[in-house]
């Protein structure tokens, strides 16, 4: 099979819903599977069957308040990639009401998928990688993730939190769905798909974060809803937002995108974004963070230059990548749009293949993370 059929073909569909299904059905060919990342605008029961209806059948996808292509982050739209049968092999499942589930049956489903990929048409291949998208609202990402993390001995994972709630918090009304699965759409599931690859591939988890040297105590928090109450013993809003410079507490979540708090796990530090200011003044933040936890105020570096090292040690483990799945925080985004940052690391994007989406969460290997860029580079046939 000459190169050209097995290259990975990235699409960017605008238009209505019906009219982007049928530009995404017409670049496929023998695909090993489909990912799509779309805005809310579009409704997710409605292009799961039409994708369907078109033959599009095995694809996965998520919700999200900005997609990524060669277009930058754009509000509006679908896109995503198909790959090729030939070059690639994967095998799927759908963990439905994600949440409620128990361990056994989440290592069972994960072996499942080890067996069905290993006896697969090119399950042979060298190099493998793991997708996890996530219903944010599921709220269960943490130990989902340590968990599939885990069973997946060594093998990279990422993954993205789906939802439009950062850009617009009245954007999914009761009921709505945020991941798409084959010919249907999922509330409150997760998917996770394992694929394996001809061509090397290589995952990081990425911040332009550094952490300062004010530190503070979480001496009152709901871990389960992600809720905290206060920091050194005062109310957390009036703590966090005088740590941060601000002579009076900000009534917008993004105010803070700049100064998320660091935790430190295995010697590298990760940042914890805060998302929501609830009207008693408690904060919801993006990862759950327990009574007791030490955090750090971040401070900001270089967004494009940090980005740029990222890409450049890229290139040097596998070349010039083919595509690179990239799953950043809304927050960042955000951030970027509000600091006019945006061109120049869009240029950084367009230039390194990256196709993905903005997320309310990012999973990288065994962590949940945010306020990320994680990313996984596809390297091109050699």
């Amino acid at each position: 099979m000459s190169k050209s059929r097995l290259r990975i073909n990235c699409f960017r569909a605008a238009g209505d819903t019906a009219a982007a299904a049928a530009a995404i059905a017409a670049g496929r060919s023998d695909t090993a599977l489909t990912v799509v990342f779309a805005t809310a605008n579009h409704d997710l029961a409605i292009l799961a069957s039409d994708l369907a209806a078109r033959g599009v059948e095995r694809v996965i996808g998520a919700s999200t308040g900005r997609v990524i292509s060669a277009g930058g982050f754009e509000p509006a739209g679908i896109v995503g990639f198909h790959l090729p049968a030939g070059r690639f092999a994967a095998a799927d499942t759908v963990f439905e009401d994600v949440a409620s589930m128990g361990l056994p049956e989440l290592r069972a489903r994960v072996h499942q998928l080890q067996l069905e990929l290993g006896g697969a048409p090119g399950g042979a291949f060298e190099h493998r990688f793991a997708l996890l998208l996530v219903d944010a609202e599921s709220r269960c990402e943490e130990w989902l993730t340590a968990v599939l993390g885990m069973e997946l001995n060594g093998v990279p994972l990422i993954g993205g939190s789906a939802g439009d709630l950062y850009f617009n918090p009245f954007g999914h009304p009761p009921g709505s769905t945020r991941l798409l699965y084959h010919g249907s759409a999922k509330r409150g599931a997760a998917i996770l798909c394992l694929v394996a690859s001809a061509s090397p591939v290589i995952a990081y988890c990425h911040n332009h974060y550094m952490p300062s040297d004010k530190k503070f105590v979480i001496t009152d928090a709901d871990p389960a809803r992600r809720l905290v109450r206060e920091i050194d013993g005062r109310p957390a809003l009036a703590v966090y937002a005088a740590a941060c410079g601000f002579r009076r507490p900000p009534r917008e979540s993004r105010d803070f995108a700049p100064f998320p708090l660091m935790i430190r796990i295995g010697g590298h530090y990760y940042p914890r974004g805060m998302q929501r200011i609830d009207s008693d003044g408690a904060l919801e933040f993006a990862c759950a963070l327990e009574p007791g936890l030490v955090v750090a105020l971040a401070k900001p570096g270089d967004m494009v230059a940090s980005l740029e090292a990222l890409f450049a040690t890229m290139r040097h483990r596998i070349g010039a990548p083919e595509l690179v799945i990239g799953v950043d925080c809304a927050a960042r985004t955000a951030y970027m749009e509000r600091q006019g940052l945006s061109k120049g690391i869009e240029a950084l994007l367009r230039e390194h293949a990256v196709t993905g989406f903005s997320s309310l969460g990012e999973q990288f290997n065994t962590i949940h993370a945010n306020n990320s860029f994680t990313c996984l580079g596809v390297a091109p046939l050699s």
